[in-house]
């Protein structure tokens, strides 16, 4: 007679959590991981998104000659050689304000961008290293201004005074779009206008 010996270890299912309550918890870390992805990879590719409609508006303003403003670039530094076009880098200093360039009355003008889904946009987007450029620009008479997009949809232009100050002209730390109204900006001829009447308003 053969004796048949129960190994324990080939039979049970073994899991990495002793309990039930901490399996359930992990599976609820892992799905509130993969939507916080799937929310950054959609805010990229909205905030990408803006960045073209605002590329596409500079390039007409330039043909026209009414402003040359360009996209800040990103303080990078390489660290090795490239390879097939790509090459490792790593950012040196925080990031600047998006945008800047001059009009053509030979004012400066400087401005971050900021897309949203939600129905706000909080003063705390702006990095304190922006705010500072910002801040710094505006003092010497520059047009600045934080240029927000609600949805890919609609468009605004907050003069710089404003944001900086927006707890004291709105009691709080944000703003709502039905704030923005007398902000708003609008297209022409397929373009966004961001500069429409800007020496009236800022």
């Amino acid at each position: 007679m053969t004796k048949t010996i129960y190994n324990e270890e080939k039979y049970v299912e073994k899991y990495p959590d002793p309990t039930a309550a901490m399996a359930i918890e992990n599976i609820n870390r892992e799905n509130r991981k993969s939507r916080e992805q799937v929310q950054g990879h959609r805010s990229r590719v909205i905030g990408k998104s803006f960045e073209e409609v605002i590329e596409t508006a500079c390039r007409n303003y330039r043909d026209k000659e009414i402003a040359i403003i360009e996209k800040t670039p990103e303080p990078m530094k390489v660290l090795g050689k490239s390879n097939k076009g790509r090459f490792p880098a790593c950012f040196i200093k925080k990031a600047q304000p998006d945008f800047k360039g001059c009009m053509a009355n030979g004012k400066a003008v400087v401005f971050e961008a900021k897309a949203t889904e939600k129905d706000r946009i909080r003063k705390s987007v702006i990095t304190e290293e922006q705010f500072q450029y910002l801040e710094g620009y505006w003092k010497m008479k520059a047009s600045a201004f934080v240029l927000v997009c609600f949805n890919l949809e609609r468009y605004y232009r907050v003069p710089w005074g404003i944001w900086r100050e927006m707890e004291v002209f709105y009691g709080r730390m944000y703003l709502q779009e039905k704030d923005l109204e007398s902000c708003r900006i609008k297209f022409r001829n397929g373009c966004l206008d961001f500069m429409h009447n800007i020496a009236e308003v800022m």
